[in-house]
């Protein structure tokens, strides 16, 4: 396995993408050979502060730049293209939440780079950060689980920009933000049976501001809440809205032998009289804690592991319980996300191939990747 960092190129640098810059920059398993950005002033004030070549044409990145690995840190709207280009020229990608606009999509993007034989990632780094890492290892302590809560709440603003368009967004708040929290549920405690969905345009009217005299009328949801129901007969609540704050983001499991509460930098695991058991309380930022799931990407590409964490694969679940939660909030009833992955040609089972810990068990069972 080669010792050399692993050259990689940042796409979209302004927002999130500079907290990806500062992150990758920090660590010493990969070199950052290039940046771009559709905004040119932003691309060259990043690329002057990083030190590395600037673009504001992707295409000409990845050809001069000739990075291994991508991390794009773009709407949802330009990931096809962008990772189509990357598939084109042999380069893995990791993107930032969420896989992608809609299940359909993200299964032709897994589809696509499963077929070039490249690693998919998406950057739910939530499973990285000390907290949320804690209760993975404690949540066996908890006994039987019979109820679950998350929550992610914050005031984005008045300017939703492409955020304010289903067709450029995919969805709004629950695809945003209830992204992570329904990652984190699906990791902790497996795929529900079914769900029951609301949506709404609640904390906002139905049009935004624009620059000029007339106001640009907005199809995506500001807040949403749901309802899951597990094998075994857990449930689970998730609520997000992107129009209130403060910030507050949280989990919760609920044993009978205890509780769990977690986030970000810390978790608690309670007897079932409320009385503190064990836990853990860190400082870590978010750069830190993205640093850790690039390097985890990075590695995984390095040495080119057969499995690998947070995999586009994986997201595919997450992505049937949020298109099963838009579709029960059409419907007004119950809808199995499994079915939807199912009429598809998917089985969980084959979502959770690349899993570490899971390959051995399963055998060389894979989607296809035709189709």
């Amino acid at each position: 396995m080669s010792t050399q960092p692993l050259p990689v190129a940042v796409i979209g640098v302004g927002g999130f993408g500079s907290f990806t810059l500062q992150a990758l920059r920090g660590s010493s398993s990969v070199r950052v050979v290039g940046v771009s950005d559709r905004n040119p002033t932003a691309a060259e004030q990043a690329g002057r502060s990083a030190g590395v070549p600037a673009y504001s044409d992707n295409r000409s990145l990845l050809a001069e730049t000739r990075p291994k690995a991508v991390y794009l840190a773009v709407p949802p709207m330009a990931g096809p293209e962008l990772i189509a280009a990357c598939a084109e020229r042999g380069i893995a990608v990791w993107k930032e939440p969420p896989l992608a606009r809609n299940l359909d999509e993200g299964i032709a993007l897994v589809r696509r780079m499963q077929k070039a034989g490249l690693k998919l990632a998406v950057g739910t780094q939530r499973r990285f950060a000390t907290g949320y890492r804690k209760a993975w290892e404690l949540r066996d302590r908890v006994g039987p689980v019979f109820l679950a809560r998350a929550h992610y709440l914050f005031n984005r603003g008045p300017e939703l920009g492409w955020r304010s368009d289903k067709a450029s967004a995919g969805g709004g708040a629950l695809l945003e933000l209830g992204y992570h929290s329904l990652d984190l549920m699906i990791w902790l405690l497996g795929m529900p049976d079914e769900v029951y969905g609301l949506s709404a345009r609640a904390g906002r009217s139905r049009t935004e501001q624009t620059d000029g005299p007339t106001e640009r009328v907005y199809d995506t949801d500001d807040t949403a809440a749901a309802l899951l129901r597990f094998s075994g007969g857990a449930m689970a609540s998730v609520v997000t809205t992107r129009s209130s704050g403060p910030v507050s983001e949280e989990l919760s499991l609920h044993g009978r032998s205890g509780s769990l509460t977690a986030n970000s930098e810390m978790c608690m695991l309670r007897d079932p009289d409320g009385n503190a058991r064990d836990g853990v309380r860190s400082e870590d930022g978010p750069v830190a804690v993205l640093r850790r799931q690039a390097e985890a990407f990075a590695a995984a590409v390095t040495s080119d592991s057969p499995t690998y964490e947070c995999s586009g694969l994986e997201n595919l679940l997450t992505l049937a319980v949020v298109e099963a939660i838009y579709l029960s909030d059409s419907t007004s009833q119950p809808e199995n996300p499994s079915r939807l992955l199912a009429s598809r040609g998917f089985s969980i089972e084959d979502c959770l191939r690349y899993q570490p810990g899971r390959a051995a068990a399963q055998g060389p069972v894979a989607p296809p990747v035709e189709g």
